[in-house]
């Protein structure tokens, strides 16, 4: 055999190996029956209850040990290229209070329902959020509150609302945000 026969070895024993792992993974109806029966041990019911995700992350060289390389996958919430996650999370947790009725983590919108302030029945808010970059920025968060009041004859209507609330909402979700980035700081560390 020639040495260029000796470097495909291994290509081909790894594709023999997946196939043989294939085969032998259940394809027939009558393993299917059987496992079913059987009682699985505790480490098997543990993964079965985790999703069953396919990792995409993987390549036949990392399956067999050859090469390795770190996750690509960031901590946190899965947003777009745009949005930080650190910032999602921080909105998320400031806007605790209210019930979200419409988010959008591919490009940072977080819409919350109707929100009437205890006390306050003839006066309800509605917060809208929009994250803007991936730096932790004054200029990254931006928060828009809309506010109705109830008139005497019982219909909403539109009504201002103090600078200083939106400023403070922003200020809030900045702050969550530098708590989280140091927590996660520290935990790397």
């Amino acid at each position: 055999m020639s040495v260029r026969h000796y470097r495909l070895l291994p290509a081909f024993a790894a594709s023999l190996s997946l196939l043989a792992g294939g085969l032998t993974a259940g394809c027939g109806s009558d393993r299917a029956d059987s496992d079913a029966l059987a009682p699985k041990p505790a480490a098997a019911q543990i993964a079965s209850k985790q999703s069953d995700e396919i990792d995409t992350e993987s390549n036949i060289w990392m399956v067999l040990g050859m090469a390795k390389r770190p996750s690509q996958r960031g901590t946190g919430p899965q947003t777009g290229d745009q949005v930080s996650p650190i910032l999602w999370e921080a909105a998320h947790d400031a806007l605790n209070f209210v019930k979200i009725a419409s988010e959008d983590p591919l490009t940072g919108v977080i819409q919350t329902d109707w929100y009437s302030p205890p006390g306050k029945p003839n006066e309800r808010l509605r917060i809208n959020v929009f994250i803007l970059s991936r730096a932790l920025r004054s200029d990254s968060v931006s928060v828009s509150v809309e506010r109705e009041q109830r008139t005497p004859s019982g219909q909403w209507g539109p009504s201002t609302i103090a600078k200083d609330a939106v400023a403070e909402l922003e200020t809030a979700v900045l702050l969550r945000a530098r708590h989280i980035r140091a927590e996660r700081y520290r935990e790397k560390s």
